[in-house]
Formats: structure tokens, C-alpha cells, sequence
């Protein structure tokens, strides 16, 4: 299993990246029921594209970039019953509607946004520290969990919940430039194989 999730990795990574955005903007232009789908498969997709970036960067993986990939993937299953029921409601009316996102659902709305964004930032410096992550990656995940940390638990002035939106995005421009650092070392591991 870990030598397929490694082998995987990047066009995993690419397609969950692809999903991701798809489903953010769908919702972001009201097609809330093909967005929250598409999104929904997006968030699965996550679940193991994390997991394949540990199974291929495996020796370069210390207890620290552990921890933070369990409290990441901790926060990803949580959100899981959250995503599920953004889209059930909107089964009944799939626009003309507003815009949930998964820290206003119940039962644990905000408690799973608060383990998948501290897991997201943990994982990126840990995972920066580690040289697991290519360079600037680990900053992108913290810029994007601050902002998904603002969108979940602060709602004054400017700052609404739909800055879950511009997290997300960031989020994603993060797994996009880890699926493009993988093609690098897939290169270099078959330049050494042929020398």
C-alpha cells in the first residue's frame, strides 16, 4: 500500500489539487450542489494525497512531521460528516441559497476546522523542517491555515466565513507545487538509478 501510494503521488496529488479547485469555485459562483460535490470528492482525495506525500518522502519523515500529518488527517476525517451534510442541504435547493461552509455545520463544525487547520500549519513546518515539503510550501500551509483559522472563529468587520474560501485556495496552491516538486525527484531517483 505504501509503495502504490508513493508511486501515486503525483498525479494523486495533481487530480485532488484539480478537484479542490473545481468544487471551490462551483461554490464560490453559486452552483452549490455540483460544487459541494465535486469538493466532496476533493476533500477524499486529500485524505490520501497527504498520505501519499509520506509514504514517498517516508525517510525524510521525523516524529514531528508524523504527528503533524495525523493531526492533519485527524481534521480532514473529522470534516468529513461536515462536507457530507453541506451537501445534503443543498439536495433540497442546489442554488438561490446561501453559501455554507464546514465550520457553521453541526454537530462538530468548528472543532474539526480547528484540528484540520492547526494539523495543516503542524504538517507544513514540521514537514518544512524535515525537507519533506519543497521550499515555501510549509509557509503557504500556515498563511492558509491562519486564514481558515480567522474564517472559522472570527466574524467581525472584513472577516467572514468565507474566508474558508481563500484558505482553501492557498491550501491548494500548496498541494499543486507539491505534486510539481515530486516530478523533480522522481527525475533525480531515475538519473541515479541510470548512472
Amino acid at each position: 500500500m505504501i509503495g502504490w501510494l508513493a508511486r501515486v503521488c503525483r498525479p494523486l496529488l495533481l487530480l485532488d489539487a484539480s478537484l479542490l479547485l473545481a468544487g471551490v469555485l462551483l461554490t464560490s459562483f453559486n452552483l452549490l450542489l455540483v460544487g459541494w460535490s465535486v469538493y466532496a470528492v476533493g476533500h477524499v482525495l486529500a485524505i490520501l494525497g497527504f498520505l501519499s506525500v509520506a509514504a514517498l518522502r517516508r525517510d525524510r519523515m521525523d516524529g514531528w512531521t508524523w504527528v503533524g500529518l495525523l493531526t492533519l488527517e485527524t481534521g480532514l476525517i473529522l470534516a468529513l460528516p461536515q462536507v457530507a451534510s453541506i451537501w445534503s442541504s443543498y439536495t433540497h435547493m442546489p442554488t438561490g441559497t446561501d453559501m455554507l461552509v464546514p465550520s457553521q455545520t453541526a454537530p462538530i463544525g468548528r472543532f474539526a476546522e480547528l484540528i484540520l487547520w492547526i494539523g495543516l500549519a503542524f504538517f507544513g513546518l514540521a514537514g518544512r523542517g524535515a525537507k519533506v515539503l519543497p521550499p515555501g510550501v510549509g509557509w503557504m500551509f500556515v498563511t492558509a491555515s491562519v486564514l481558515g483559522l480567522l474564517a472559522a472563529f472570527v466574524d467581525v468587520w472584513f472577516i467572514t466565513p468565507l474566508w474558508w474560501v481563500p484558505a482553501t485556495l492557498v491550501m491548494i496552491l500548496g498541494i499543486v507545487a507539491i505534486g510539481s516538486g515530486v516530478t523533480t525527484l522522481a527525475q533525480r531517483a531515475m538519473a541515479e538509478a541510470s548512472s
